[in-house]
Parts: C-alpha cells; structure tokens; sequence
C-alpha cells in the first residue's frame, strides 16, 4: 500500500508498504479521507513525529477485514476511526476516560495513522457512519468528538451564551456543536475574514476580529452579555486563557481544548474573583454513559450541508507534502485540509 511518511522536520514522502493485518480484536480500515489536524502541522514543522511515522488521526473509510474476535461495524461498513487505543483496565478506563489513561496511544503520533491507504485500529473504536457522508465530512467526526467533549467538560446547559476562542476548524465545529447542543448563542473569535465568513455561515451571532477580542474588551462584553461557557481552541503560545478568564462571567466555566506547547503566564486572580471552573479538555470518552464520537457523528449527519464546506481543500495522498503546506497557510483560505487516498 501508499502511505504518508515523515522523514524529518518538515518533509514526507510516499513510500510503499506491506497491507497490514489485523491481529485479534482489530480491524482494518481502507481510508477513505484523512484530515490534517493543527497538531499534526506542529509536530511536523518541528520534527517531533517518530522516525518514519505514518501521520493522520482524523480519518473515515470503510472496515476492510477483522482480525480474530472483533467485535463492531461488520467488513463493508463505512465508519469514522476514533484513533485512541487503552489499556481497558485502569480506574480510567473503565469510567469512560480512555484518553487519560497511562497507557493510551494516538494513532498518527504513536501508531501509524490515517494518511495511508490502510490503517490498522482497535474494531471497538469503529463508528458507522451514514453511507451517503461523504468521507472527508465523517472524518471531521474525530475533531468534532473532541469539540463535543469539551462542551460536556464545561457543563454547557440550554439557552447558555457561549463564546469559542479561535475560528479554525476546531472553532467552528464548537460553535456548530454547541449551537446542536442547545447554546442561546454563539458568538466567536475570528482572525481571518474567511474564517469569519464561514462562522455567519454557520449562524454564530457575534463575530469579532483580533481588535475587538482584546482582554479589555471581551471584559466589557461580559459585562453587557454574560458569558456563561468560554471554549478555548487556539493554544499554541496564545494569551487566550487569560482572554476567557476576562471574558466569562462569575461562576462561569471555561473549557480548554487548544493545545498549548509553551508555559503559560497566566493571571489567576480573575478566575479565582469569579469562582470560574476551569474545565481541561483531552481528546474524547463515553463516560457517564455519552459517546463523545456517537453524538459528534449525530451533528455531522444532522448537518452535513452547513459543516462539509468547512472542508475547503482536498489532496490526493500523492500531494500530501503540498497539502500540509496548504494546511499551514490560513491566510490562503484553508479551514480543513483533507487527504483523499
């Protein structure tokens, strides 16, 4: 089979490789769409993927053969992948909170991942999707489980506001959720006129610029509206926590889903004036008996018209060096960036 390749900082290849097996318990999956995710352009860039690692935990496609004792969605199923492998032991795990177990592992970064013709995962952690979803929109079931579980991490009630940090894909997928989830309102932070544009789309009712989301004036904002849930998705070296600490309102929450690769300076008077719970989110679950990726797929089915053009570039694997270029550039319009075996 063809698969993505990481040969260093910044450089993939195509290389030829055995069509693997599944061993007991496990599927596999003939891909049929894989996502590039924020993290996935960072690790590249940086040269923190493993020595030949096969990228890629976003992805859809269809159950190609079952390894010994699978168990889920039968050979010919399409489904979206939820990429987490457990030990299925632990105190975590056996709560639903697979992600934060000791063991856990991401396929992409620890497994090889979906930026390949086939792809090995655990069959439990299969989710059939509908056969009519197109397979780059049920590939966005992987960042949409994660968005869903942060809403549940801040405790999002009906009728709240809620106010998501950042207009990538991740953003507007919260915002998308959240409004599926029964959110008052939605309003969102947008750096770029095309992610701004997509979020109306959307129906967000407030969109502001990088001007109007400074500390000062998200505060007054919160004064006027409360906030109830702050979502929290740019990370990286970003002061956004600090801006949603000043925005939410007392006895808010906010909900952390941006991955953050430096320290944060973070001035914890406001949260502690306001009593704010701040809420961590990491991936997805099924505790408290919810699916974080059953209920992700139930908003992309519901609204697959509004969320597939949020896929705004397609690559053939063979073009996948140009589509992590592609990705990278949000000043060229990419939101989501898939990869098309």
């Amino acid at each position: 089979m063809r698969a993505a390749v990481v040969r260093g900082r910044g450089r993939v290849e195509i290389a030829h490789l055995p069509v693997p097996e599944p061993g007991p318990g496990e599927a596999r999956v003939r891909v049929g769409a894989c996502g590039i995710c924020g993290s996935d352009l960072h690790l590249f860039a940086n040269g923190l993927f493993p020595p030949a690692q096969t990228p890629g935990h976003e992805s859809a496609g269809w159950v190609d053969a079952l390894g010994d004792g699978a168990t889920g969605p039968p050979i010919g199923a399409k489904v979206a992948v939820e990429p987490m492998r457990s030990c299925g032991s632990c105190p975590s795990c056996g709560a639903g909170r697979y992600s934060i177990c000791r063991e856990s592992r991401l396929a992409g970064l620890h497994d090889p991942g979906g930026l390949a013709e086939y792809q090995l995962v655990p069959a439990e952690r299969l989710h059939r999707v509908p056969e009519d979803l197109a397979a780059p929109v049920a590939a966005l079931a992987e960042p949409m489980a994660v968005v869903t579980r942060a809403l549940r991490r801040g405790a999002l009630a009906p009728g709240q506001r809620v106010l998501v940090l950042g207009a990538g894909a991740v953003g507007l997928l919260a915002a998308s959720a959240a409004r599926a989830l029964g959110a008052g309102e939605v309003w969102i932070s947008a750096r770029h006129p095309h992610q701004a544009a997509r979020a109306r789309a959307l129906g967000v009712a407030r969109v502001f610029d990088e001007a109007e989301a400074t500390h000062a004036a998200l505060d007054a904002m919160g004064r006027e509206a409360p906030i109830d849930l702050v979502v929290e998705t740019v990370g990286g070296r970003a002061d956004t926590v600090e801006a949603a600490a000043a925005a939410v309102r007392p006895g808010g929450a906010v909900a952390v889903v941006g991955v953050f690769w430096d320290r944060l300076a973070l001035d914890p008077m406001p949260l502690l004036l306001k009593e704010v719970t701040l809420a961590w989110s990491y991936c997805y679950g099924s505790d408290g008996g919810r699916s974080d990726f059953a209920e992700a797929i139930t908003v992309l089915a519901a609204q697959r018209a509004a969320l597939a053009p949020l896929v705004t570039h397609a690559a053939s694997l063979d073009d996948v060096a140009k589509a992590f270029t592609d990705a990278a550039d949000k000043r060229g319009g990419a939101v989501k960036v898939s990869v098309v075996p």
